[in-house]
């Protein structure tokens, strides 16, 4: 199925085990038009956009498990280190402000 050719519409979010190349939770889409018709297929959530991967998977095909661990990781990976930066910067914020605080105590008080 040609992405030019096909309706393929009404995105689900679905609790899918499968990740795009992105290393993030692909999205259940389902094609309305041609001989594919009712067939659901998993896609990159940057579907048609400039930040598509491309990644295309029919919902009904056999995937291989250490495929889908392995992206479910990296993708676990890629979340946790966005949070710990987010942590960080938290700190760092904090720690200037006690040390503000600390310098005006000093000075001023």
């Amino acid at each position: 199925m040609s992405s030019s050719n096909s309706s393929v519409v009404r995105a689900r979010r679905h609790q899918s085990l499968v990740y795009c190349h992105c290393h993030l939770k692909c999205v259940l889409f389902t094609c309305y038009q041609g001989p594919n018709s009712g067939r659901q297929i998993y896609r990159c959530i940057y579907n048609r956009s400039n930040d598509d991967c491309h990644y295309f998977k029919w919902f009904d095909e056999e995937e291989e498990p250490c495929y889908v661990t392995r992206y479910k990781f990296n993708a676990f990976d890629r979340k946790t280190s966005k949070k710990l930066d987010r942590i960080l910067l938290m700190i760092k914020v904090f720690v200037a402000i006690v040390l503000i605080d600390v310098t005006i105590q000093l000075y001023f008080g």
